[in-house]
């Protein structure tokens, strides 16, 4: 399915020049719209189903990430969101004695899990 929608937005740029798919386009817009939060989530550090394996075919599109001011925003704060979450591990290492905070735990489970994911990545 991942695969298919993908197909279908590189014809719609290759029809169209870009991947800003509108809203009323059906299928395909929902599917880029929620690649979009995916990516916003990531970037906040909470638990999303977006690869980096996908991202780079999206980025090997010039997918644009950020269509709306809202989404320009979210990008803008994900600096601070990620200072924010390393200030609660801190934390959370000070009252318990370890950085190893379950992923099933909220937000900062995983924030956490999401950098080692990233880490054995590189």
């Amino acid at each position: 399915a991942w695969e298919d929608r993908f197909e279908q937005l590189v014809a719609y740029k290759k029809e169209h020049g870009h991947c800003r798919v509108p809203t009323a386009s059906g299928p395909l817009a929902n599917w880029v719209h929620k690649r979009r939060a995916e990516y916003r989530k990531n970037l906040l550090g909470e638990k999303t189903s977006l690869s980096e394996d996908r991202v780079r075919k999206l980025n090997g599109i010039g997918f644009t990430w950020q269509f709306t001011g809202r989404n320009v925003e979210a990008v803008r704060s994900s600096d601070a969101a990620w200072e924010d979450r390393f200030e609660q591990l801190v934390a959370y290492k000070e009252e318990h004695g370890h950085c190893r905070v379950p992923q099933g735990s909220g937000p900062l489970g995983n924030w956490v899990n999401n950098r080692r994911v990233e880490y054995r990545k590189n």
